[in-house]
Protein backbone atom coordinates (compact mmCIF):
# COMPACT_ATOMS: atom_id res chain seq x y z
CA UNK A 1 0.00 0.00 0.00
CA UNK A 2 1.49 3.29 -1.06
CA UNK A 3 1.72 6.37 1.10
CA UNK A 4 -1.16 8.20 -0.58
CA UNK A 5 -3.60 5.34 0.13
CA UNK A 6 -2.47 5.17 3.76
CA UNK A 7 -2.95 8.90 4.21
CA UNK A 8 -6.37 8.70 2.57
CA UNK A 9 -7.47 5.88 4.89
CA UNK A 10 -6.22 7.77 7.94
CA UNK A 11 -8.14 10.88 6.87
CA UNK A 12 -11.32 8.84 6.33
CA UNK A 13 -10.90 7.15 9.72
CA UNK A 14 -10.43 10.37 11.65
CA UNK A 15 -13.20 12.11 9.72
CA UNK A 16 -15.55 9.29 10.67
CA UNK A 17 -14.50 9.54 14.31
CA UNK A 18 -14.98 13.28 14.33
CA UNK A 19 -18.42 13.01 12.71
CA UNK A 20 -19.48 10.31 15.16
CA UNK A 21 -18.33 12.42 18.08
CA UNK A 22 -20.07 15.49 16.69
CA UNK A 23 -23.34 13.60 16.36
CA UNK A 24 -23.04 12.22 19.88
CA UNK A 25 -22.12 15.56 21.38
CA UNK A 26 -24.82 17.50 19.55
CA UNK A 27 -27.84 15.30 20.30
CA UNK A 28 -30.22 17.00 22.73
CA UNK A 29 -32.74 15.02 24.79
CA UNK A 30 -35.35 16.33 27.22
CA UNK A 31 -38.74 15.58 28.77
CA UNK A 32 -41.23 18.07 27.35
CA UNK A 33 -43.11 18.22 30.68
CA UNK A 34 -40.08 18.73 32.92
CA UNK A 35 -39.49 22.42 33.70
CA UNK A 36 -35.70 21.96 33.63
CA UNK A 37 -34.82 20.72 30.18
CA UNK A 38 -31.32 19.65 31.21
CA UNK A 39 -32.70 17.32 33.91
CA UNK A 40 -33.27 13.75 32.77
CA UNK A 41 -36.39 13.15 34.83
CA UNK A 42 -39.56 11.17 34.15
CA UNK A 43 -42.66 11.31 36.31
CA UNK A 44 -44.62 8.27 37.50
CA UNK A 45 -48.36 8.13 36.75
CA UNK A 46 -48.03 11.30 34.67
CA UNK A 47 -47.53 12.52 31.12
CA UNK A 48 -43.99 12.27 29.77
CA UNK A 49 -42.84 13.08 26.25
CA UNK A 50 -39.19 12.47 25.43
CA UNK A 51 -37.99 14.84 22.70
CA UNK A 52 -34.81 14.38 20.68
CA UNK A 53 -33.08 16.93 18.47
CA UNK A 54 -29.86 16.74 16.47
CA UNK A 55 -28.47 19.44 14.18
CA UNK A 56 -26.56 16.80 12.22
CA UNK A 57 -29.27 14.15 11.77
CA UNK A 58 -32.79 14.31 10.42
CA UNK A 59 -35.48 13.11 12.86
CA UNK A 60 -36.37 10.34 10.40
CA UNK A 61 -32.80 9.00 10.71
CA UNK A 62 -33.09 8.58 14.49
CA UNK A 63 -34.35 5.47 16.25
CA UNK A 64 -35.19 5.25 19.96
CA UNK A 65 -34.93 2.10 22.03
CA UNK A 66 -35.45 1.43 25.74
CA UNK A 67 -32.63 -0.61 27.23
CA UNK A 68 -34.39 -1.45 30.50
CA UNK A 69 -37.76 -2.88 31.60
CA UNK A 70 -38.13 0.10 33.92
CA UNK A 71 -38.59 2.41 30.92
CA UNK A 72 -41.31 1.98 28.34
CA UNK A 73 -41.69 4.14 25.27
CA UNK A 74 -44.38 4.40 22.62
CA UNK A 75 -44.23 2.38 19.43
CA UNK A 76 -44.94 5.33 17.16
CA UNK A 77 -42.62 8.32 17.64
CA UNK A 78 -43.84 11.59 16.11
CA UNK A 79 -41.84 14.03 14.03
CA UNK A 80 -42.60 17.72 14.25
CA UNK A 81 -40.21 20.03 12.46
CA UNK A 82 -36.68 19.06 13.45
CA UNK A 83 -37.65 17.16 16.62
CA UNK A 84 -38.53 13.51 17.26
CA UNK A 85 -40.86 12.85 20.19
CA UNK A 86 -42.19 9.75 21.90
CA UNK A 87 -44.46 9.02 24.85
CA UNK A 88 -42.64 7.47 27.81
CA UNK A 89 -43.42 6.01 31.20
CA UNK A 90 -41.06 5.05 34.04
CA UNK A 91 -41.58 1.89 36.08
CA UNK A 92 -39.03 2.23 38.92
CA UNK A 93 -40.29 -0.95 40.60
CA UNK A 94 -38.92 -2.97 37.68
CA UNK A 95 -35.34 -1.75 38.04
CA UNK A 96 -33.06 1.10 39.07
CA UNK A 97 -31.79 1.98 35.60
CA UNK A 98 -33.90 3.69 32.94
CA UNK A 99 -31.72 3.95 29.84
CA UNK A 100 -32.74 5.18 26.43
CA UNK A 101 -30.60 4.49 23.37
CA UNK A 102 -30.47 7.11 20.64
CA UNK A 103 -29.62 5.17 17.47
CA UNK A 104 -28.77 5.86 13.85
CA UNK A 105 -31.61 4.06 12.08
CA UNK A 106 -29.64 3.02 8.98
CA UNK A 107 -27.00 1.10 10.96
CA UNK A 108 -28.71 0.50 14.33
CA UNK A 109 -25.61 1.88 15.99
CA UNK A 110 -26.06 3.68 19.28
CA UNK A 111 -25.17 7.37 19.01
CA UNK A 112 -25.90 8.25 22.61
CA UNK A 113 -27.32 6.62 25.72
CA UNK A 114 -29.40 8.68 28.16
CA UNK A 115 -30.18 7.54 31.69
CA UNK A 116 -33.31 8.90 33.32
CA UNK A 117 -34.38 9.14 36.94
CA UNK A 118 -37.98 9.05 38.12
CA UNK A 119 -40.00 11.17 40.51
CA UNK A 120 -43.54 11.13 41.86
CA UNK A 121 -45.99 13.91 41.10
CA UNK A 122 -47.58 15.69 44.09
CA UNK A 123 -51.27 16.66 44.04
CA UNK A 124 -52.18 19.62 41.86
CA UNK A 125 -53.03 22.79 43.80
CA UNK A 126 -54.04 26.36 43.03
CA UNK A 127 -52.56 29.58 44.35
CA UNK A 128 -53.19 33.28 43.99
CA UNK A 129 -50.59 34.35 41.46
CA UNK A 130 -47.12 33.78 42.88
CA UNK A 131 -48.27 33.83 46.53
CA UNK A 132 -47.39 30.52 48.19
CA UNK A 133 -48.19 31.35 51.84
CA UNK A 134 -51.57 31.43 53.62
CA UNK A 135 -51.30 35.16 54.36
CA UNK A 136 -50.00 38.13 52.40
CA UNK A 137 -49.95 41.91 52.32
CA UNK A 138 -52.97 43.48 50.67
CA UNK A 139 -50.77 45.20 48.07
CA UNK A 140 -49.15 41.90 47.16
CA UNK A 141 -52.53 40.20 46.71
CA UNK A 142 -53.81 43.07 44.57
CA UNK A 143 -50.68 42.83 42.41
CA UNK A 144 -51.67 39.34 41.26
CA UNK A 145 -53.67 38.96 38.05
CA UNK A 146 -54.71 35.30 38.00
CA UNK A 147 -55.11 32.07 39.89
CA UNK A 148 -52.39 29.62 38.93
CA UNK A 149 -52.11 25.87 39.21
CA UNK A 150 -48.93 24.05 40.18
CA UNK A 151 -47.41 20.84 41.46
CA UNK A 152 -45.66 22.01 44.67
CA UNK A 153 -41.92 21.36 44.90
CA UNK A 154 -41.97 19.44 41.63
CA UNK A 155 -40.41 19.93 38.21
CA UNK A 156 -43.52 18.48 36.58
CA UNK A 157 -45.00 21.19 34.36
CA UNK A 158 -47.96 19.71 32.51
CA UNK A 159 -50.13 22.66 31.41
CA UNK A 160 -53.17 22.69 33.68
CA UNK A 161 -55.18 25.91 33.64
CA UNK A 162 -57.84 27.27 35.97
CA UNK A 163 -61.21 27.51 34.20
CA UNK A 164 -63.49 28.73 37.02
CA UNK A 165 -63.70 29.48 40.74
CA UNK A 166 -65.89 31.11 43.39
CA UNK A 167 -64.58 34.00 45.49
CA UNK A 168 -65.96 34.38 49.02
CA UNK A 169 -65.39 37.05 51.65
CA UNK A 170 -67.17 37.88 54.89
CA UNK A 171 -66.42 40.53 57.53
CA UNK A 172 -68.18 43.06 59.77
CA UNK A 173 -68.69 45.47 56.87
CA UNK A 174 -70.35 42.95 54.60
CA UNK A 175 -69.90 39.80 52.56
CA UNK A 176 -69.79 38.68 48.96
CA UNK A 177 -69.87 35.56 46.82
CA UNK A 178 -68.61 36.02 43.26
CA UNK A 179 -68.58 33.26 40.65
CA UNK A 180 -65.83 33.69 38.08
CA UNK A 181 -65.43 31.92 34.76
CA UNK A 182 -61.78 31.96 33.78
CA UNK A 183 -58.47 32.43 35.48
CA UNK A 184 -58.38 36.18 36.16
CA UNK A 185 -58.97 38.08 39.39
CA UNK A 186 -61.82 40.26 38.15
CA UNK A 187 -62.46 43.91 39.02
CA UNK A 188 -65.23 42.86 41.40
CA UNK A 189 -62.92 40.43 43.21
CA UNK A 190 -60.13 43.00 43.47
CA UNK A 191 -62.54 45.60 44.79
CA UNK A 192 -63.70 43.25 47.54
CA UNK A 193 -60.07 42.66 48.51
CA UNK A 194 -59.45 46.43 48.61
CA UNK A 195 -62.47 47.02 50.84
CA UNK A 196 -61.94 44.13 53.27
CA UNK A 197 -60.44 45.03 56.68
CA UNK A 198 -56.93 43.87 57.52
CA UNK A 199 -57.09 40.39 59.01
CA UNK A 200 -59.94 39.26 56.74
CA UNK A 201 -59.64 35.79 55.26
CA UNK A 202 -60.62 35.57 51.62
CA UNK A 203 -61.54 32.25 50.06
CA UNK A 204 -61.38 30.75 46.60
CA UNK A 205 -63.57 27.65 46.36
CA UNK A 206 -64.93 25.36 43.65
CA UNK A 207 -61.68 25.78 41.73
CA UNK A 208 -61.81 23.86 38.46
CA UNK A 209 -58.73 23.12 36.37
CA UNK A 210 -58.33 21.41 33.05
CA UNK A 211 -55.56 20.46 30.64
CA UNK A 212 -55.28 19.25 27.04
CA UNK A 213 -57.03 15.91 26.56
CA UNK A 214 -57.88 15.38 30.24
CA UNK A 215 -60.91 15.62 32.49
CA UNK A 216 -61.65 18.70 34.58
CA UNK A 217 -60.33 18.48 38.14
CA UNK A 218 -61.52 20.16 41.34
CA UNK A 219 -58.62 21.61 43.33
CA UNK A 220 -58.41 22.27 47.07
CA UNK A 221 -59.81 25.57 48.32
CA UNK A 222 -57.54 28.54 48.96
CA UNK A 223 -57.82 30.52 52.20
CA UNK A 224 -55.70 33.65 52.26
CA UNK A 225 -55.43 36.14 55.11
CA UNK A 226 -55.02 39.84 54.27
CA UNK A 227 -52.18 41.41 56.26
Amino acid sequence: MNGIKIITLVIIFFTGCINAYAQTDSVRVWNKWCSKKDTMLLFTTANNVISVYSPTLKPADIKLKSLDNSLRIGNHPEIKGDTLSVMAMPYPDKGKRMRLAIMYKKTNKIIKTIEFNSDIVPPLVARVGIIKTNEALRKDILAQMTLKSSFPNSLYSYPYAIKQYTFKVSHEKGSAIINVNGVFLTKDVLQQIKDAPTGTIIEFTGIKATCPECATRTLPDIKLKIK
